[in-house]
């Protein structure tokens, strides 16, 4: 057997394989003895006819069209080994150039080639913010916010800071309502808290003093950069129709370490939110430092990468969209139904992240693997015990079966990827990381979930903000290293 190779595009290799002749006919040999099996041919018994018999009867032609399939499948698995290579996905076969000599192509996808320069030389500022005081406060007021108390009126009077109002709302923009409702629906009632801050400046300085039962019209000119496409740039009017009103009781400062469960002054618990926030402006600018070095790593890296895995990326990513809907009783199915796609079209749109994720995760593979990053058995014990801790007793037995199973690996990658975002933050920033680590997995999770497939899991949170409301700040999505 002849093997000519040639390395393609996307890690794929073409074969051109020869059978030699000795081949071929015991291919037809076999082929002849299965329509022998198969037909009763006049003067012999079934499976006795001779080849040439069988040749003459129904031609050489339907001999190596039966012959082909099993004469390829052999002669691939063969080439594979004489050329050591190996396949991670199903080969295509392109042409059979000719059936004497017996000569075919085909091509097979093979493992990705990743070529890394020299990430030693990224260098990323870490820049955590400071805590301003007007932060803190803010936090603060939020806390305290938390646990405000509603309260009739003992009689009506106008508005004034801090009632919250229940109103009918309407937005206009050119003349025209941004307000979609079906023809004789009502209006729907909306909760705004007249607290500085919360709304923009024209509408919270119209609402104060009014009363109940009145209207108000507001106009307001949004910025350019408004997260509602709608009205960047535009002059809003608003239409505000005052249904009731209560009073928004919050509880004095002393009362809040206890309502906050906080053992300690409200200076202590001050402390601490201040502690709290510098934390967690840590790890916002180490999380900065993480995703700006995946950046330049994949500038400076060389990727051939078969499709097959990238669409077996995008065939996870679908999966882990089914298992989220599944917790609320939706199938797969379902959610596609809902969506008017084919499992191959919402595939198919998840190739461009599925193709994102991929290089990402082979680019940290081979930084893994120069820096030589590894994880003892001792360490995945520790972790497994760590972890465990977290649940009640009656869960404890089930869990420790779950990770010393199936999650045994996602274990493992937990603690890689721990260990890749230490050397990360060093090599890229000079920094040591954040002391303080989550467990593999928290207390409170679901414990049949942790016997299904290991599976990485991001939670977005999704909120529709009026025009009404000032910009919030919008999250990025957190990639994991």
């Amino acid at each position: 057997m002849k093997v000519t190779t040639e390395k393609l595009p996307k890690s794929r290799m073409s074969l051109q394989i020869e059978l030699d002749a000795a081949r071929f006919e015991h291919g037809l040999d076999q082929a002849a003895r299965r329509f022998s099996q198969k037909y009763q041919i006049h003067g012999f018994r079934r499976g006795k006819a001779p080849r040439f018999i069988i040749e003459r009867t129904f031609g050489r032609e339907a001999l190596i069209q039966d012959a082909q399939n099993d004469l390829i499948s052999k002669a691939f698995q063969d080439a594979i080994i004489q050329e050591e290579l190996e396949p991670i996905g199903p080969a295509e076969l392109d042409v059979i150039t000719s059936v004497d000599p017996f000569v075919f192509t085909i091509t097979v996808p093979l493992p990705p080639t990743v070529k890394v320069g020299d990430y030693h030389t990224i260098q990323v500022p870490f820049e955590p913010d400071e805590i301003t005081d007007e932060q803190l406060e803010g936090m603060m007021d939020a806390m305290r916010d938390r646990h405000v108390v509603l309260k009739e009126l003992d009689e009506p009077r106008p508005t004034q800071e801090g009632d919250s109002l229940k109103v009918h709302l309407e937005t206009f923009v050119d003349g025209e309502t941004l307000d979609e409702r079906e023809e004789g629906e009502e209006r729907p009632e909306h909760t705004l808290d007249l607290v500085k801050g919360r709304l923009i400046d024209e509408l919270y300085q119209a609402l104060i003093g009014v009363n109940v039962g009145d209207t108000v019209d507001v106009v307001s000119q949004m910025a350019e950069d408004h997260e509602d496409e709608r009205v960047r740039g535009k002059e809003v009017t608003f239409k505000v129709e005052v249904l009731s009103m209560q009073q928004r009781v919050l509880p004095s400062w002393e009362e809040l370490p206890q309502l906050q469960e906080f053992e300690g002054t409200l200076e202590e618990l001050r402390a601490k939110t201040r502690s709290d926030l510098e934390t967690t402006a840590r790890h916002v600018a180490e999380r900065k430092v993480l995703d700006t070095f995946i950046d330049h790593v994949l500038e400076i890296t060389e990727f051939d990468v078969p499709d097959v895995m990238i669409e077996n990326m995008a065939d996870d990513m679908l999966k882990d969209q089914g298992r989220e809907f599944a917790r609320y009783g939706i199938t797969l199915e379902q959610m596609l139904q809902f969506r008017g796609e084919t499992r191959e079209q919402a595939i198919a749109t998840l190739l461009p992240e599925a193709e994102k994720r991929t290089r990402v995760t082979l680019a940290l593979a081979e930084v893994v693997e120069r820096e030589e990053l590894n994880v003892s058995e001792e360490e995945i014990e520790a972790e497994i015990i760590r972890a465990v801790a977290d649940y009640s007793e009656e869960q404890r037995d089930q869990v420790m079966q779950a990770f010393q199973g199936e999650m045994r690996g996602m274990i493992f990658n937990a603690l890689i990827d721990r260990k890749l975002r230490e050397r990360v933050l060093r090599l890229a920033a000079g920094i040591e990381p954040s002391v303080e680590e989550e467990p593999v997995d928290a207390a409170g999770s679901d414990v049949e979930a942790l016997e299904g497939e290991a599976q990485d899991a991001e939670a977005a949170s999704v909120s529709e903000t009026a025009p009404v409301t000032r910009d919030a700040p919008v999250t990025s999505e957190e990639r994991t290293l």
